[in-house]
């Protein structure tokens, strides 16, 4: 194995993390962020204060170097900051002789080793009492020498996701690590054979887990995967553990009332459920069903809502497990609070080819939905008025959306509805002139300095998309609009005319190098390359340069836009050199 010192080094460190980790570990180990490293038969361990407290370990795998860092980075293999921090103190520690070293801790053992066995069993216990880690640790070693105690381990479930208020992202990680021992806990628990216990152990680690999910920011996953493992060796339990089917049906039942998430599916136990068990459960299901009010379109939240969606996918389930499609027409009609449910029902009837009822419940959606914007249902009916050839009912309710909600998006609509039934260019007209101002309208815009939809933005939008860019600019000029669109003009005219692209960029330039921020002065920089580009064909080269330095002189102040600046006029002059060469050529 090779040693630490021949993979540890500046340049190793350097090379693993990248550059921009490289200087946040550099910073990290400057500012004396890593604690209580120790190095020990040829590994090193620390703990980094970062955002909170990281534990970091390294060690050689053969020729390589091997790490973990329990930050998100970390977890997620790669060569963080702490890990730089840590590698960095043990370099430097090494060379001036503070590290924690094998020495100290064989000096250590070897006082261990002195000491009276009952003695140092009260000191491990009393250490034992303040680290739940280590707690955890020894639980593990004492099962795999047949020492198991089922309460022990449920007061560790306990304290694995035990945490007051809402876990934010910061706070996942240090969670998500102690909470991992509990499927080693487990998985160990299940090798020994007691299924039972295993199992009652996994379904309380889950309803204590499924808790702590849903007041967790859980973006990376890691809390998620670590119910997911329990999950699984619940289901393999179940099918060993020889329980009552009764019992297992109840069980599974609860579970999946507690689980919001989707870890646990009857399916994947219906081996294990057989005839009984299934019998057992459809009876449950349909006995809590019963207690569950149907809603109508205007019911108020009676507090049920975590429930009732559950004891619906449960009854959709077991609808679906029948191949019944008026049971499962009748789960989804027990709430009809959100338009998305007739949409739902409508797909289900137009699956088994009861495209009556379908478009009954998809037209009575539509109604009840008002004014809401449900794209999904509007488009079903279309597509079920075209398949009628209903063209006028389909090209109303286009027209319907986009009076309500004029968009790019709804005029694409409308013209498709109407193409079908070849009166595109009427419609055409009177959609554009329902966005067009009125003659007593003079007031421009007041999207030039907002990224509100207005009916002028919409009419830009339009002519972009038709491929007439002169009427988007006609129309910015005479209502104004937002910058994005202005650049969107720009882009469009750029062949057709370049001299207006240039102008507008030009005009836009100013705004966004206001916004004073690195990424605002790559925009700018890019949109001084187009008018840079453009100028070329059409032969205004020589107003680059005094442009240049007018926007040098107006922002001087600003030392990175001048760097960017200057990175813009180097590649002009490199770009000339080569098309002289060129010519000359």
């Amino acid at each position: 194995m090779t040693p630490l010192a021949n993979l540890i080094t500046e340049s190793a460190l350097e090379e693993l993390a990248g550059d921009r980790s490289f200087e946040r570990g550099l910073a990290y180990f400057r500012s004396g962020a890593v604690e209580r490293l120790i190095s020990h038969k040829n590994r090193i361990s620390a703990r980094v204060a970062g955002t909170q407290v990281y534990t970091v370990k390294l060690w050689p795998e053969g020729h390589r170097l091997g790490w973990d860092c329990s930050c998100p980075m970390g977890q997620d293999g790669e060569f963080c900051k702490h890990l730089v921090a840590t590698g960095l103190t043990w370099l430097a520690a090494a060379g001036n002789g503070d590290a924690q070293t094998s020495s100290e801790i064989e000096a250590i053992r070897s006082f261990l080793e002195t000491m009276d066995k009952h003695a140092l069993v009260d000191m491990l216990t009393e250490r034992v009492c303040e680290d739940e880690d280590l707690a955890a640790q020894l639980l593990l070693v004492a099962q795999r020498h047949g020492v198991s105690d089922p309460a022990a381990l449920k007061e560790v479930i306990r304290k694995a996701f035990a945490s007051s208020g809402f876990v934010d992202y910061h706070r996942m990680p240090e969670l998500a690590r102690r909470a991992a021992a509990v499927p080693e806990l487990l998985h160990e628990l299940s090798k020994r054979g007691d299924a039972k216990a295993t199992i009652a152990l996994s379904a309380d680690a889950m309803k204590r887990g499924l808790q702590l999910l849903e007041r967790s920011d859980d973006s990376d996953g890691g809390l998620g995967g670590i119910l997911s493992t329990i999950a699984a060796i619940h289901l393999q339990a179940s099918g060993k553990a020889g329980l009552a089917p009764a019992q297992l049906a109840k069980d599974l039942f609860d579970l999946q009332l507690a689980d919001g998430f989707g870890f646990f599916s009857l399916e994947n136990y219906r081996p294990a459920l057989g005839k009984e068990g299934f019998a057992v459960y459809r009876k449950l299901a349909e006995t809590a069903w019963e207690k569950i009010p149907p809603r109508q379109p205007d019911s108020r939240d009676n507090g049920d809502d975590h429930r009732r969606y559950q004891l619906t996918e449960i009854m959709k389930t077991l609808a679906r497990a029948d191949n019944d499609t008026d049971a499962l027409v009748d789960a989804l009609r027990r709430d009809l609070t959100q338009p998305y449910t007739y949409l739902e029902i409508a797909e289900t009837l137009s699956k088994a080819k009861r495209h009556n009822e379908a478009l009954t419940w998809a037209e009575a959606g539509r109604r009840a939905s008002k004014e809401q914007l449900n794209v999904p249902l509007d488009d079903f009916l279309v597509a079920e008025y075209h398949r009628r050839k209903r063209y006028d009912d389909a090209i109303a309710l286009r027209w319907s959306r986009f009076t309500e909600h004029p968009a790019l998006q709804a005029y694409q609509q409308l013209k498709a509805a109407t193409s079908k039934a070849k009166s595109w260019q009427d419609w055409r007209e009177k959609a554009l002139a329902l966005l067009r101002p009125s003659e007593s309208c003079n007031s421009r815009s007041r999207e030039v300095f907002s990224y509100r939809e207005s009916n002028a933005s919409v009419l830009i939008q339009i002519f972009l998309w038709e491929g007439d860019p002169r009427a988007a600019l006609d129309q910015a000029r005479a209502q104004g609009c937002a910058g994005h669109l202005w650049l969107q003009i720009a882009k469009a005219l750029e062949e057709q005319g370049p001299t207006d692209a240039i102008a507008i960029y030009r005009e836009q330039i100013e705004p966004i190098v206001r916004l004073t921020n690195n990424q605002a002065y790559d925009h700018a920089a890019d949109l001084v390359r187009r008018i840079r580009d453009l100028m070329t064909p059409i032969r205004k080269c020589a107003e680059f340069a005094p442009y240049l330095d007018t926007l040098r002189t107006q922002h001087k102040a600003k030392r990175n836009f001048m760097l960017r600046l200057d990175a813009v006029a180097t590649e002009k002059a490199a770009k000339q050199v080569i098309r002289k060469r060129s010519e000359e050529g």
